[in-house]
């Protein structure tokens, strides 16, 4: 998840606008302005919206991710909802802490590489805390992964119906 700060210079940026232009635009001081961008204040959310409204950015408010976990005899951490993750953080590497590889010599696995990518969203669904399952799991990458995924009868029966919605598949969830 990227802050206001960088997102409100980002989108200011992309649209070629100086601190001075998007003030001229939104009749915010160039100052606040900077302020919010140097993350020394903090805007109301009707100022943040009309700043990036400025840059002509595009906002997208989603409800937070919720949890629960299942009755199973190993219970399993189950989202409210699937998320989106920037390329560099769904693509990178990833090394398991001990909460989650356990056993064997210390792994690396390269997110950017499918194979290694399956591997570690079987880890993560399985072994993982909600903490560790978000900041790891991309919906999209996930859906792709999903038909070859490994995993407990259980655990894909509780994340299937998350996978029918982004798919826009109820088949999906009676199927699995």
């Amino acid at each position: 998840m990227t802050d206001f700060a960088s997102t409100l210079k980002t989108s200011r940026l992309a649209a070629g606008l100086t601190q001075a232009d998007m003030a001229e635009r939104t009749g915010i001081a160039r100052p606040n302005i900077a302020g919010y961008e140097n993350r020394r204040r903090e805007p109301l959310f009707a100022t943040a919206l009309k700043l990036l409204d400025a840059a002509n950015a595009c906002t997208e408010i989603e409800p937070p991710v919720t949890w629960r976990w299942t009755d199973d005899r190993r219970p399993y951490a189950i989202p409210s909802r699937l998320w989106r993750l920037s390329p560099t953080v769904a693509l990178s590497r990833f090394e398991p802490g001990p909460h989650l590889w356990w056993s064997g010599p210390p792994l690396e696995l390269d997110m950017g590489q499918r194979p290694d990518r399956c591997r570690a969203y079987e880890l993560v669904l399985r072994e993982g805390s909600p903490q560790d399952i978000e900041a790891l799991v991309d919906a999209v990458l996930l859906c792709e992964a999903w038909p070859d995924l490994t995993l407990p009868r259980s655990l894909r029966a509780a994340w299937a119906p998350l996978i029918a919605v982004a798919l826009g598949s109820a088949d999906l969830a009676e199927a699995s």
